[in-house]
């Protein structure tokens, strides 16, 4: 039931559209310079299914009725609109895809070629069916082709778009600057529109007034969205055709259909013009934000170790001086501790690379899990790991190097079936500014320590010396 309501409805407002488009029709009263139910008509066949072009040919069939009192005629000019429908939507769905905005310049060029290739097919129908059934003389078949083709490709270019992005989800909120600039930009389309259109043509020269109107829509591509652009489109569709039925403005100089004729040519080169800047757009800020993800990725990579994901030498050199500079300004302290796995080659030549991989990446879990959000823990290199602890004490040091050591040892680890047996590290500590003054020094005192530790026995925390004047650190931390 609801498929039928919707094929219902469909025709309805294809009628209703349709009777208000033949207020512009063109002598003998078949076709119009503008005729927005093909735009519906293809729009509804895109978003909800082409199964509804019963509500295309029954709502065209009944207002060419209307027109000619023929029930063949209007039934043919009904197949012909509702073929319109289905080859236009078929074409887009097989080369774009139902795009709720355009986002590629190219899909803008695909959209308008299949707009000018399916309407060929209801212009074409009705004039040979007009033709055949004598209401046109074959003398003016070519003109009423040409002016029932450009009245369905000009609704199709200006309304398909318009409802398109129309059924798109609400847009993120504007602020209140981009609000003021939409103002702005309504404001003076407004007052433009009226300039190049209306009877302001009597005083100032009205062809190369036009292009005002191009600045104005750039500004609408460029800044807003795709809906705000054929929405503006629509507006100054609208108010044209209105003051050049009327006799105002520069395009009607001419005759009426040669009138709409140029005017329709220049309204649907704005707006294809727009919506090619608009998709411009969104293509350069797709690129934009790709562009990004890839020097992020990249700068992931300089500074992160392949294997443990851990940052890597380079970013602690960047981390310690730049937590060093923030410590010396706050007079404040920064702590570097370096680990080192004890007897790492014994695990490679007894187990393997792999299951030396396979340590490495556990142990830096581990080290990732026991750090602060303040805090960096590296790879510096080999089996060796350095943390970066700013804001902390001699003896919060001394237990957070503890807490590691204790837990590295505390690491049962099995690699393919095969235990890999106890692991022990061996660290060394120092401080800013209790041990040194620079951090180029404080790495060079942490690894002295590490150094120390390691010829003292293994599984140790050693503090580097204190420097003159300083607090004498806590001792050494004994293997348990």
């Amino acid at each position: 039931m609801p498929h039928f309501w919707q094929i219902g409805l469909l025709a309805l407002v294809y009628f209703v559209t349709a009777k208000l488009s033949l207020q512009f029709a063109i002598p003998p009263g078949h076709a119009t310079a503008v005729w927005p139910p093909s735009g519906i008509a293809l729009a509804a066949t895109l978003l909800l299914s082409s199964r509804l072009w019963p509500g295309v040919w029954l709502g065209a069939a009944l207002v060419n009725y209307t027109v000619n009192a023929s029930p063949i005629l209007a039934a043919l000019l009904g197949t012909g609109n509702a073929l319109e429908a289905l080859a236009g939507a078929a074409l887009i769905r097989r080369y774009i895809g139902v795009p709720r905005r355009f986002e590629h310049c190219r899909d803008v060029v695909i959209f308008v070629a299949v707009a000018a290739l399916s309407c060929t097919i209801a212009s074409t129908v009705a004039v040979l069916s007009m033709g055949i059934l004598g209401f046109v003389s074959w003398t003016d078949i070519l003109p009423n082709w040409w002016t029932w083709w450009q009245g369905d490709v000009s609704g199709i270019i200006l309304v398909t778009p318009l409802i398109l992005c129309w059924r798109l989800r609400r847009a993120a909120p504007w602020s209140h600057g981009k609000k003021l600039e939409a103002l702005c930009l309504g404001g003076l389309l407004l007052i433009v529109t009226q300039l190049v259109f209306g009877d302001a043509t009597e005083f100032l020269s009205p062809f190369p007034l036009t292009f005002a109107i191009l600045p104005l829509m750039m500004w609408a591509a460029l800044r807003f969205s795709q809906r705000v652009v054929t929405t503006a489109s629509a507006v100054v569709s609208a108010f044209a055709i209105d003051y050049t039925i009327h006799g105002i403005g520069p395009f009607a100089l001419w005759p009426m259909n040669e009138s709409l004729l140029i005017l329709l040519a220049f309204i649907s080169t704005v707006v294809i013009t727009s919506l090619v800047l608009s998709a411009l757009k969104i293509e350069r800020g797709r690129a934009m934000e790709q562009l990004e993800r890839v020097l992020v990725e990249l700068r992931e990579q300089a500074v992160t170790d392949p294997l443990t994901g851990l940052y890597n030498r380079r970013y602690l050199w960047e981390f310690l001086r730049r937590e060093w500079i923030r410590a010396k300004r706050k007079d404040d302290t920064l702590a570097v501790i370096m680990i080192d796995l004890d007897h790492f080659k014994h695990i490679n030549d007894a187990h393997g690379h792999e299951a030396g991989d396979f340590v490495l990446t556990a142990v830096a879990g581990l080290l990732r899990n026991r750090i602060r959000s303040s805090d960096i823990v590296c790879r510096y290199g080999g089996e060796e790991f350095a943390l970066v602890l700013p804001e902390a004490s001699l003896e919060n040091a001394r237990l957070r190097a503890e807490d590691i050591r204790l837990a590295i040892k505390d690491l049962d680890l099995i690699h393919q079936g095969v235990p890999l047996g106890r692991i022990t590290a061996s660290l060394g500590i120092a401080l800013f500014p209790d041990h040194v003054k620079d951090p180029d020094s404080l790495m060079q005192a942490a690894d002295a320590a590490l150094y120390e530790a390691k010829n003292g026995g293994r599984d140790q925390a050693v503090f580097c010396p204190p420097a003159p004047n300083s607090p004498t650190p806590a001792g050494p931390t004994s293997p348990s």
